[in-house]
């Protein structure tokens, strides 16, 4: 495969690119901050924002800026290769000292028992609490945010973590069992299956039971440390449970305080949503514009006399192709990327943005071209792989999407990336699974998958995009994902270190009807609009499986706004 020939000789250089300057403007609640510390952690360049707020400072992809400011929360941002414009907003730092008492030691026990609340890596076990910084084994742990209500427990987990898998087996008395394995343990006839620990209590049986909306928190012990804690009967690992009705954490009057009792009992959307209508009203004005032209030359017309003001926005360009597209068809929004693609051909944020309306149009050959370029351009960052090997798949070429997956994974156990995230591995592996079945190989491969009624795949075009998903149940209640510095700085950090912008979510039969998903835009540090792909599949992992894939522009912010609905149906076909 051609592409590979490069793959080696550019991943050599990845770390060589030139300095680049970087500047913004830094301010809080609408007022400049002056006096702002700005360092470069890799050079140790330092620099300071004027009376204004304004700052400039040299960095390379991959390089560190620290943000620090006397009462303000520290900010730490990793550069990327298209990065040059970093407009942040600092939040006064909020420091809780309600009592404090110098004679007491705490242990460590105590002290974990205290965080519980505020730290979502601390599980607690039968055996005391656990969290991955305090084991010396590799220890997995799911917070409950990341399961939608109403979708089924073992398939949750299973989704959410990669090496987790739900399967059949037969037990001692021939009787069919529904359970999860966990990776590393060979073929099903030879292993056991995971055991089961829910608030202190020991289940051989999984917990088929338990309502999903319930979970706090989830761990996953790896078998041979499990033995250890809980004998022979937990050789296949064991899956720790935290539920929200259990007793965890150090239930002081002031650690009740901690809980969100909102998420719990109220969650339900009352707030007026941005619809459709309103979304046209908020557009640019060039926009309304071309939107509002009866003929292909009145169009053109406008969007010459727009595109001098608008020469350097590569944004503007892919808002027209798409308008274009719409009214006028693909020979007119073809001759207006032709005209402006070289003011943007090297930036894979814009590359990206465009390579999304293609792959909505079904436009798969100029889909994939794009994102040859953006591997050209980002031979380090994971999902170029993904997309490749997706865009492969659309061009009906398996065989080259799959060679992708799999040297993408060559080339993490040959060290040529830093690391590897349980989360996208997990996306991987999933692609994997999925193609091998859409293709027939299942038997031969002894892989098994549950089907998921709905998979959801979210993608977005600019890394420093901060948004937060609402995913609304047919009975009107919310699950919301925050992709924000706020919510997630140690995720957002993994994202650009590795490089990959993608979320996604299954829903399955448990809970019919119509479901919504709504988003709210926080902007992304430069006064620019971030392009949202989803990519809905329906009827996952068998032969009726389908996808839709929308493009989504964001740019209105604070406002949560509609992007799509969707039905979940009970599907009476099931794949073998």
């Amino acid at each position: 495969m051609r592409i590979f020939v490069v793959i080696g000789f550019l991943l050599l250089f990845v770390n060589l690119y030139g300095q680049q300057q970087i500047q913004g403007r830094i301010s809080t609640d609408g007022i400049s901050l002056s006096d702002v510390n700005i360092q470069n952690l890799s050079s140790q360049a330092v620099s300071f924002t004027d009376k204004n707020g304004y700052y400039v400072i040299n960095a390379k992809p991959k390089d560190e800026l620290r943000f620090t400011y006397v009462g303000m929360d520290t900010i730490s941002i990793l550069i990327e290769d298209v990065t040059t414009i970093l407009n942040l907003k600092m939040q006064p730092k909020v420091e809780e000292l309600d009592e404090v008492v110098l004679t007491e030691k705490v242990s460590k026990q105590k002290r974990l028992a205290m965080n519980y609340f505020t730290d979502v890596t601390i599980v607690n076990t039968s055996f005391g609490y656990i969290s991955p910084a305090n084991t010396a084994y590799h220890l997995k742990v799911i917070d409950g945010s990341e399961f939608i209500p109403g979708a089924e427990v073992l398939n949750s987990i299973a989704s959410r973590r990669s090496g987790i898998r739900v399967m059949t087996y037969l037990d001692n008395n021939g009787v069919s069992v529904r359970t999860l394995f966990l990776r590393g343990m060979g073929s099903v006839g030879n292993v056991s299956p995971a055991l089961f620990e829910v608030d202190g209590n020991i289940f051989i049986d999984p917990p088929v039971w338990l309502d999903v909306s319930l979970i706090q928190r989830v761990a996953i012990i790896p078998g041979v440390q499990a033995v250890w804690r809980f004998g022979a009967i937990a050789s296949g690992g064991v899956v720790i449970i935290n539920t929200k009705n259990g007793v965890h954490g150090l239930r002081e009057e002031n650690s009740l305080k901690r809980y969100d009792q909102a998420r719990l009992r109220n969650n339900y959307v009352n707030e007026r949503i941005l619809s459709d209508i309103d979304k046209v009203e908020n557009l640019p004005t060039y926009m309304k514009s071309i939107n509002s032209s009866i003929s292909l030359k009145e169009a053109l017309n406008i969007y010459e006399g727009y595109s001098v003001l608008f020469s350097s926005s590569p944004h503007f360009y892919i808002d027209s192709y798409n308008l274009f597209y719409e009214k006028f068809g693909k020979k007119a929004a073809d001759a207006v990327i032709k005209s402006c693609f070289t003011r943007f051909k090297n930036n894979s944020v814009w590359l990206k943005a465009l390579a999304y309306y293609y792959e909505s149009q079904n436009r798969f050959e100029k889909a994939h071209n794009l994102y040859e370029k953006i591997f050209i351009l980002r031979p380090d960052y994971t999902q170029s792989y993904l997309d490749i090997s997706r865009s492969y798949r659309n061009l009906d070429n398996p065989e080259a999407s799959i060679s992708l997956l799999a040297r993408h994974e060559y080339l993490i156990e040959e060290g040529y990336f830093n690391s590897k995230t349980d989360e996208f591995e997990t996306l991987i592996r999933k692609e994997t699974e999925n193609l091998i079945l859409s293709n027939s190989l299942l038997n031969a491969q002894g892989i098994e998958s549950e089907i998921s009624n709905t998979r959801l795949v979210f993608e977005w075009n600019d890394s420093e995009a901060e948004f937060n998903l609402q995913f609304v149940n047919p009975n009107n209640q919310y699950f919301n994902w925050n992709h924000t510095l706020e919510n997630i700085p140690d995720r957002i950090r993994e994202e650009k270190k590795l490089g990959f912008s993608i979320k996604d979510f299954d829903v399955d039969e448990s809970l019919l009807g119509k479901w919504q998903v709504n988003a709210t835009y926080f902007g992304n540090k430069q006064l620019t609009p971030t392009y949202l792909k989803a990519t809905i599949y329906r009827n996952y992992n068998s032969v009726r499986q389908t996808k839709e894939t929308k493009v989504f522009r964001l740019d209105v912010n604070g406002t949560n706004q509609q992007l799509f609905g969707f039905n979940v149906i009970k599907e009476l076909y099931k794949s073998k």
